[in-house]
């Protein structure tokens, strides 16, 4: 056997760990979507300020990568044979891409409050706990206390293992 001790269990524990808390977050991110994420986060009681920044950073991650795909590519176009890749070039290109997604990102703040925006999150449709909302709540707290109060892995193998005899 190969001894393992108990340090690289935990390390593997702790990496387990957080690849489910990454990819839950990404379902949760996907299935939700950033402004009624956000919406929610405000009506828990999460500061304002809080709330805004996270709705900024996102949005201006987008004008970010816009601005600088756009520059990479018209960079790719005046240069040829790896020219223009080098430290220089690229410090000189993230440079100018920071000054350029600054620039936008103005504009950008300029044409919300033109059209009164005033920090306050707004979303298209309202957000209400529905029924089928608690039958989820509901449906999954009764699985956690059963998986709680009994052994639901052995209480499966029994049963798979009885339908397979």
């Amino acid at each position: 056997g190969i001894g393992i001790s108990g340090g690289w269990l935990s390390f593997l524990s702790i990496m387990l760990r957080s690849a489910l808390t990454l990819g839950t977050a990404l379902v949760l991110l996907a299935v939700t979507g950033i402004p009624a994420i956000a919406a929610g986060l405000e009506r828990l009681g999460a500061p304002q300020a809080f709330v805004v920044q996270l709705l900024f950073l996102y949005r201006y991650l987008f004008v970010l990568g816009e601005e600088a795909l756009r520059m990479s590519r018209a960079r790719a176009q005046r240069s040829f044979d790896g020219r223009g890749t080098g430290l220089k070039a690229t410090a000189s290109f993230l440079g100018n891409l920071m000054l350029r997604t600054l620039d936008r990102a103005e504009r950008i703040y300029t044409a919300m409050k033109a059209r009164g925006f005033n920090g306050e999150v707004r979303l298209r449709r309202t957000l209400r706990f529905t029924t089928p909302d608690l039958a989820f709540v509901a449906g999954w707290s009764g699985f956690f206390i059963a998986a709680r109060l009994w052994n639901l892995p052995r209480l499966l193998g029994e049963i798979v293992a009885g339908v397979a005899r």
